[in-house]
């Protein structure tokens, strides 16, 4: 691929999403329509409002959609295809990262096809979720820094990240752990000694003058945003009830924050293994070169592979099979659910418990070797390397802190995980035919997955949308997205004009208003069948139907 790999790797996510055709969705998916919401009023008023269920800054996001909305119109297909582009430009940056550390042609494209084709990373690029925007001002805020550790004179790397983060930061809050992760590692390599596998330049001293432009740019953006927010835009409802509130309701509880903190890393360690499985999958024969002589001349200690086997089998144990965290994937497919009656939804090997079983296991073997790699990594690497762990790492502790984690947070984490696997590559031998067959299946089950998503989301969409006498669209029980698309922001206005933000209820809104009807996967005997539809999905030869039901009960 030589020169052109960062945009071979790019253009093969772009081909590899249009094979779902996402511009024919025009609907929105999980909380996406919070952001279209303030999209759509900036792309038409000028009017710069967020919408009271969004937490994240969100500004540069909804700033990107909006100027897309209004060179192309409004859509969530619009929408979509903008977040598409920033997934494909956040491959892009990656295989630079990547290129700053002497890894392999081949290992660089297993790295960024693992991250493009896992199914967490394919469902956000086919949102309008801030999550994949954000990634992209993150990896490129760390491709400078990573460029400024190595080369300690490069002033202009050093101001490129400071703009970075602070975009990131305007994006999402998670961005304030990238200086301080710089911070830590330009104190810390003081101290290290150079690797003789990574030789390195001469560390730099953290003087007042760097410390003033790593965190001068992103101080402004978080002082800018405050000002802007406080004095001019006005709180909403997720920054008087969630984002402080419900942050510092989890925090006061020591044990319960202990018990989940220690139930949500194990988590994320298994799901992290299964969704860069074809990079573990590439150690699958080269358990022993761990902990045994290599070229980079330190190893890992022997028990620990099995020390953490053991722990991830008496987790699985406890909690069951995969998926353990909430909300991109379950036992009914890929995507937030967002109807009932989900038994009769075909799901095909989703629903097979045997297969969610294998799945658990292949995760926990793919864990223990990405642990193992990425041990290596933090001995034999270099800073630059060390500070893409510390960024990681840092950003999961603030999603920790969190009242609610998602498996989307992993997103972060994932660089990390990935760039110490093709880094051990130099070191320890790597599969690439193990690791080619094991992308080929992940691709296969993040397509199918989201397929299938698209398919019945689109069918729940038609089915409400067609003209019944008596009965619009927002007095239909369709789901969350659905409900909040027609009835969020009037019901919302409702709501603020009777009571304080601080009493209103995180679902109050879905309670004003009279509902006629819902839709189902499944018929319910009490109540009569008005219509229904049918969708294809290739997670099963039978198709998927969903009913229309009235709410008022049959005699």
């Amino acid at each position: 691929m030589g020169k052109y790999q960062n945009y071979i790797i790019a253009g093969i996510f772009l081909v590899f999403a249009a094979t779902l055709a996402p511009w024919a969705y025009n609907f929105p998916l999980n909380d996406d329509w919070a952001y279209a919401l303030a999209a759509r009023t900036l792309s038409e008023t000028g009017r710069l409002t967020l919408s009271d269920w969004g937490s994240a800054t969100q500004l540069p996001h909804i700033i990107t959609g909006a100027v897309f909305a209004k060179i192309f119109g409004f859509s969530f297909s619009v929408l979509r295809s903008a977040n598409l582009l920033a997934g494909a430009a956040a491959l892009f940056v990656f295989i630079k990262i990547l290129g700053q550390f002497e890894i392999g042609p081949f290992e660089k494209t297993a790295a960024a096809l693992a991250l493009a084709l896992n199914p967490i990373y394919l469902l956000l690029a086919d949102s309008f979720m801030t999550d994949i925007h954000y990634f992209f001002w993150m990896l490129s805020a760390v491709y400078f820094y990573v460029k400024r550790l190595k080369d300690p004179g490069d002033t202009k790397a050093l101001g490129l990240a400071g703009i970075c983060t602070a975009v990131a930061y305007l994006t999402r809050q998670l961005a304030v752990a990238l200086p301080l992760a710089f911070t830590l590692i330009l104190f810390l390599q003081r101290r290290g000694r150079p690797s003789q596998a990574s030789p390195q330049p001469q560390a730099e001293k953290p003087s007042w003058r760097v410390l003033a432009a790593v965190w001068g740019p992103p101080a402004a953006a978080i002082a800018g945003f405050y000002l802007w927010f406080a004095q001019i835009h006005g709180p909403t409802w997720a920054s008087e009830n969630y984002v402080i509130g419900a942050t510092l309701a989890h925090l006061s509880k020591p044990f319960a924050l202990l018990s989940d903190t220690l139930y949500r890393l194990f988590a994320s360690i298994m799901e992290t293994g299964l969704l860069l499985l074809p990079l573990g999958a590439g150690y699958i024969f080269s358990l022993k070169q761990f902990s045994a002589k290599n070229s980079f001349r330190c190893r890992i200690n022997s028990a620990g592979p099995w020390l953490a086997l053991a722990a991830l089998t008496v987790f699985a144990l406890l909690y069951g099979p995969l998926p353990y965290l909430e909300n991109s994937m379950s036992r009914s497919g890929i995507g937030v659910l967002t109807l009932g009656g989900a038994g009769l939804k075909p799901s095909g090997l989703f629903s097979s418990q045997v297969f969610w079983w294998f799945v658990t296991a292949a995760s926990a073997v793919s864990s223990v070797f990405l642990l193992c790699a990425s041990g290596l990594a933090l001995r034999a690497g270099s800073p630059a390397l060390r500070f893409i762990f510390a960024a990681s790492v840092l950003q999961l502790g603030v999603g920790l802190a969190g009242a609610k984690f998602f498996d989307r947070y992993l997103l972060t984490l994932l660089p990390w995980f990935a760039a110490a696997a093709v880094f051990s590559a130099r070191g320890v031998r790597f599969s690439r035919p193990a690791a080619a067959l094991a992308l080929a299946l992940c691709a296969v089950f993040s397509w199918t997955g989201m397929k299938d998503y698209f398919a019945w989301n689109a069918a729940k969409w038609e089915l409400s949308a067609r003209p019944r006498a008596g009965l619009s669209s927002s007095e239909i029980i369709n789901g969350f997205d659905h409900d909040a698309w027609f009835n969020y922001e009037k019901n919302m206005a409702y709501l603020k004009s009777m009571k304080p933000l601080k009493m209103i209820g995180e679902w109050e809104w879905q309670k004003v208003g009279s509902r006629k009807a819902i839709i189902s996967f499944t018929p319910d005997a009490r109540f009569r069948v008005l219509d229904k539809t049918e969708y294809s999905t290739p997670l099963s030869s039978n198709k998927g139907v969903l009913y229309l039901l009235s709410l008022d009960r049959q005699p």
